[in-house]
């Protein structure tokens, strides 16, 4: 189910007994947090919620509350948040979790009681015993990160019920600023809003103006620029980062995560893998993977090999030279184009 299937049942009285909200996408997740939370009259919040962080409280506390009968209400609403017990991660913490105390109540849950699972994760170890029982007993609810088409239908939709258009010029810019995660967008939305609130129509310069662009999405052009032999425009950009006090090693790092990514997602593409499978395996945005395959519709694997090894050379120097970083960059992409120009 997804979140705005939630929306829709949860006003006609169609409460589950327990959920599981799974995925990463942090606006997602705190949008169902906010509709289940709605289930409990305001007045009756405080004797009839219950939080528990399983990273710092015993996981028999929150089956306990559980099964408590509600205080002065009809049902009551429990969250466990962040149960990395149902992960393949070993989690040291100075309690021992009563697995078996859930799994007993997911088999005969509280009728007056809705457990709601936040897991903040990709995925679940599935081999799990709890994990099986969870996913037989519970509503799973999906937030993870959207694909690109989702992104676009739902910033449609908050467009259209906002009562605002968007230049599609400037919805483009505003997915390439945000890697089309869904939180940072609607994070931007109320600010685009206010600035575009005479004519209700958002301009791709006031998106350039309001919404910044990180470091990462600064080196995803000065990749374009080394694979496509612009030698002048890297250099320029290279020296405006270091002008901007950005550290030479963690600008070579972002660039070595780039080709990385470009590299990893053209061998999964060989095996078959689709953008969704591609992004899951490489635990990466599906949007970044988007772009990802777009790119290597231009350029051959050898040549982002040679790149990439290339930068692996930068770093190397960097750590156990005094070398000039801009000369070094300047030496890497002169012996890159001769490299790629006699391929």
């Amino acid at each position: 189910m997804k979140v705005w299937e939630l929306a829709s049942v949860l006003p006609k009285g169609s409460l589950a007994p327990v959920y599981l909200i799974l995925g990463q996408e942090e606006y997602l997740a705190q949008r169902a947090y906010q509709l289940l939370m709605q289930t409990i009259p305001e007045e009756e919040q405080d004797l009839n919620i219950g939080q528990y962080d399983m990273e710092v409280t015993p996981l028999s506390e929150a089956v306990n509350d559980a099964m408590s009968i509600p205080f002065f209400g009809e049902r009551r609403l429990v969250f466990i948040n962040r149960p990395y017990f149902l992960t393949g991660e070993n989690k040291k913490v100075p309690f021992e979790q009563d697995i078996d105390s859930l799994v007993k109540y997911l088999q005969q849950p509280e009728e007056t009681t809705t457990l709601v699972i936040m897991a903040p994760y990709a995925k679940l170890d599935e081999r799990k015993k709890v994990t099986k029982v969870l996913k037989k007993q519970a509503v799973l609810i999906d937030v993870n990160p959207l694909q690109e088409n989702e992104v676009r239908n739902y910033l449609d939709n908050e467009l259209m019920q906002a009562g605002y258009q968007m230049q599609p010029v400037a919805f483009q810019s505003l997915l390439e600023r945000t890697d089309a995660k869904l939180s940072l967008i609607m994070a931007e939305l109320p600010k685009l809003f206010l600035l575009a609130q005479d004519d209700k129509l958002i301009t791709q310069d006031q998106v350039e103006r309001m919404v910044s662009r990180s470091l990462e999405q600064t080196v995803f052009d000065l990749v374009e620029f080394v694979l496509q032999k612009r030698l002048q425009d890297a250099l320029t950009l290279y020296h405006d980062l270091l002008l901007q006090k950005e550290e030479p090693l963690k600008i070579n790092a972002i660039l070595l995560g780039q080709f990385r990514l470009l590299l990893q997602t053209a061998v999964l593409k060989r095996s078959n893998y689709d953008q969704g499978s591609i992004a899951s395996s490489l635990k990466v945005h599906p949007y970044r993977v988007s772009l990802a395959l777009k790119k290597l519709r231009y350029f051959r694997v050898g040549d982002l090999k040679r790149a990439y090894l290339g930068l692996v050379g930068i770093e190397e120097q960097l750590k156990s030279t005094n070398q000039d970083p801009e000369l070094l960059f300047q030496l890497f992409l002169l012996k890159y184009t001769n490299q790629k120009q006699s391929a």
